[in-house]
């Protein structure tokens, strides 16, 4: 698996939230596209940030860097802090995101540091699908 080290500045995801059950999530993903859409939204990469897990219970926001998303309603925000992140490309699509975070978690080499790790999609205007990565903070 390549990996790749990146520093980034602090940033708020806005999105939709849910606090339950893994099988949660695709709709809440299909709740942000659909706003996206309707507010005629440009964004070339969004975020699904895991809050919590605890239980087989799952604290979840999809969204879009808020700058973007300034007249979502109902939405949630969190912030992600400024530093150092090992970001990993997911090979296999969706299903694939939990392994890739496993295989990062059990290198030897990195040191986490607090905050949340994420899934960052990337869909440039014009493309057919998009890339997936997952991110997770180090010192």
């Amino acid at each position: 698996m390549e990996t790749r080290i990146v520093e980034m500045n602090e940033f708020v995801v806005k999105g939709f939230s849910v606090k339950g059950s893994f099988a949660d999530i695709p709709p809440l993903w299909d709740r942000l596209n659909e706003e996206i859409a309707k507010k005629g939204i440009i964004a070339e990469e969004s975020f699904g940030v895991t809050l919590s897990m605890q239980g087989g219970k799952v604290d979840y926001i999809a969204g879009i860097k808020s700058a973007l998303a300034e007249d979502f309603s109902d939405a949630e925000e969190v912030v992600i802090s400024a530093g150092k992140f090992v970001v990993a490309k997911v090979q296999g699509g969706v299903p694939a995101i939990p392994q890739t975070f496993d295989a990062l978690i059990q290198r030897g080499d990195l040191q986490f540091r607090k905050g949340y790790g994420m899934e960052r999609y990337i869909h440039p205007v014009g493309s057919e699908g998009y890339g997936i990565e997952v991110w997770m903070p180090i010192k």
